[in-house]
C-alpha cells in the first residue's frame, strides 16, 4: 500500500502522539507520512487564523461603534422596562436593545415572519461583521462552499414559544403559527445568515449556555484549521426575556432580584456590578456578537484586512455540577490556552472576564486568575463589560470576543463600571474608567451552566 503525506496541525493529531509533542494551534504546520489507501488525498490545513470582521448589537447600541463608545465612556445600557410587568416578572430591570427587531423600523424584511428576537439580533450582527470584513464585494471571487457559518444561542426562540402558548390559552384553541417551530430552533440563525450571505460551507449552532458565543468561535476556527473552510462567520445571539426564564433565574438566586435598599432601586444602571463588594446577582440582557475568521491564505488571496489574530483556543467541561463553576477545570482551561499559544502568563496584557456580578462566579474567577497567573495576577488588568451590558447569556461571550478585538485595535481597556471594592477580591478590575494601555495579547474567557468553559487568546496586528 503506498504511503501518503498529510498535513497535521492544531487539534488534529494521531491518537498515539503524546500531547506535549503536539504543536500549539498557531504553530507551523508539520508534515507526517502515514500508510493510507488511495482514497486519502493530501489535505491542506490552515496555519494562522485572523479576525477580519467583528460586530455587536447590545443595549448600549445597535452596532459595534455605539457599543464601544458607551463602554469606554463608562455608560450602562441597563434600565427599568415597563414591559417587564410586576404581575409576570420578578425583576423589571434589564438590558434590552431599543427600537429593534420585529415590528420596528429596523426589522429585517427577509425574516419578518420569523419573529423570534434572537434570530433578528443574530442576523444583524452577522451581516454587520460580514460588511466590516468587506466581503460584500461581488468581484472578490469568494467560493461560497469554502465559507462556514457557526451561530449559537443558549435559549433560541423561547420568547416566541411563550407568545404562542399564551395565544393558545387565550383563544382556547390548539392552533399556533406555522412559523413557530422554524423560528425558535437555535440553528435557524445560521440557516438564515447562510441564505442572506450566500454561504454553503460547513455549519453548526452551539448551545453551550453562557459560553455559546465563544464555542462558536472555537468551532469556526476548527473548521479552518481542519481545511474544511477558508472563512467562518461565528457568533451568538440571545433574547430570553420571558417570565419563565427571568423568574427561573431569580428563584435560583442567580439573577439580581428586587431588593429594598439595593442601589439599583434608585438607579437601575447600577444593578450589574461585577467584582464589587455588594454584587448580588447578574442582570439579564439581550444582544448578539459576531466575527469573521479567515485563514492567512484567504486573507492574502481575497485582499482582506486582518484586525486581530486568533492565537489559541480551548474548550473543556467541568464534570462537576449543573450550575456551579469548578475552579480546577476553569484553571485548566486557562492554563491550557496559554500552553497552546506558547505563552507565559506575563504575556497576557488584558483579561476580558466572564465577570457575571454573582457572588460565587466573581470569587471563583478571581481565585482562578491568582492560581493561573501567579505573580503576574496582581499586574494583570481585568474587566467585565457585563457591568455596562448585563448578561446576554449565550451571546455574551461572542460580544466579549468582539470587544476584545476592538480593545486591541484601539489600545484601550473598557472598564468594570459600578465597582465598589471587595476585600476578598483584590486584583486590578479597571474600575469605572477606561484605561489606555499597550495591548498585544488579550485573553477572553467564558463559563456556562452545565460546566462548559472556553478561552480565546487574541493578538494585535502590528502596524
Amino acid at each position: 500500500m503506498p504511503a501518503k503525506s498529510i498535513q497535521v496541525a492544531g487539534p488534529v493529531m494521531p491518537i498515539f502522539w503524546k500531547a506535549e509533542t503536539f504543536p500549539a494551534p498557531s504553530a507551523t504546520i508539520v508534515r507526517v507520512t502515514i500508510r493510507a489507501d488511495d482514497a486519502i488525498e493530501e489535505v491542506g490545513m490552515a496555519d494562522r487564523i485572523f479576525i477580519v470582521g467583528h460586530s455587536a448589537v447590545t443595549c448600549l447600541g445597535r452596532d459595534m461603534d455605539a457599543t464601544w463608545r458607551g463602554l469606554v465612556e463608562g455608560r450602562s445600557g441597563i434600565r427599568r422596562h415597563e414591559a417587564l410587568t410586576s404581575d409576570s416578572y420578578l425583576q423589571d430591570i434589564g438590558g434590552i436593545v431599543d427600537d429593534f427587531g420585529p415590528g420596528t423600523e429596523s426589522e429585517d424584511p427577509s425574516i419578518a415572519k420569523l419573529s423570534a428576537r434572537f434570530l433578528h439580533l443574530g442576523m444583524a450582527a452577522a451581516r454587520a461583521a460580514w460588511a466590516d470584513a468587506k466581503l460584500d464585494r461581488p468581484e472578490m471571487g469568494l467560493d461560497p462552499h469554502r465559507a462556514a457559518i457557526v451561530m449559537g444561542s443558549a435559549f433560541g426562540g423561547l420568547d416566541l414559544l411563550e407568545v404562542e402558548q399564551a395565544k393558545m390559552a387565550r383563544r382556547k384553541s390548539l392552533a399556533v403559527s406555522p412559523y413557530l417551530v422554524p423560528a425558535m430552533i437555535i440553528n435557524q440563525t445560521a440557516g438564515q445568515v447562510a441564505q442572506a450571505l450566500g454561504i454553503y460551507g460547513p455549519g453548526a449552532a452551539p448551545a453551550n449556555a453562557c459560553a455559546s458565543g465563544g464555542h462558536a468561535v472555537v468551532l469556526g476556527a476548527m473548521f479552518l484549521r481542519a481545511g474544511e473552510a477558508d472563512l467562518a462567520v461565528c457568533g451568538a445571539s440571545e433574547s430570553a426575556f420571558t417570565p419563565a426564564v427571568v423568574n427561573g433565574f431569580a428563584t435560583m438566586k442567580a439573577l439580581l432580584g428586587k431588593r429594598t435598599g439595593d442601589r439599583s432601586e434608585a438607579d437601575p444602571s447600577q444593578a450589574s456590578r461585577p467584582f464589587s463588594g455588594d454584587r448580588a446577582g447578574f442582570v439579564l440582557a439581550e444582544g448578539a456578537g459576531a466575527m469573521v475568521l479567515a485563514t492567512e491564505a484567504a486573507v492574502d488571496r481575497l485582499g482582506l484586512e486582518p484586525q486581530a489574530e486568533l492565537v489559541a483556543w480551548v474548550t473543556n467541561h467541568d464534570g462537576h455540577h449543573m450550575a456551579m463553576p469548578c475552579r480546577d477545570r476553569i484553571a485548566r482551561c486557562l492554563t491550557e490556552v496559554l500552553r497552546r499559544g506558547g505563552l507565559d502568563p506575563s504575556d497576557i496584557d488584558y483579561y476580558n472576564a466572564h465577570g457575571t456580578s454573582t457572588v460565587l462566579n466573581d470569587k471563583v474567577e478571581t481565585e482562578v486568575l491568582k492560581e493561573v497567573f501567579g505573580a503576574s495576577a496582581a499586574r494583570l488588568p481585568i474587566s467585565s463589560i457585563k457591568g455596562a451590558l448585563g448578561h446576554s447569556l449565550g451571546a455574551a461571550s461572542a460580544i466579549e470576543a468582539a470587544v476584545s478585538v476592538r480593545a486591541l485595535r484601539e489600545q484601550v481597556i473598557p472598564p468594570t463600571i459600578n465597582h465598589r471594592p471587595d476585600p476578598e477580591l483584590d486584583l486590578d478590575y479597571v474600575p469605572d474608567r477606561a484605561r489606555p494601555a499597550r495591548l498585544d495579547r488579550v485573553l477572553s474567557a467564558s463559563f456556562g451552566f452545565g460546566g462548559t468553559n472556553n478561552a480565546l487568546v487574541l493578538r494585535r496586528i502590528s502596524a
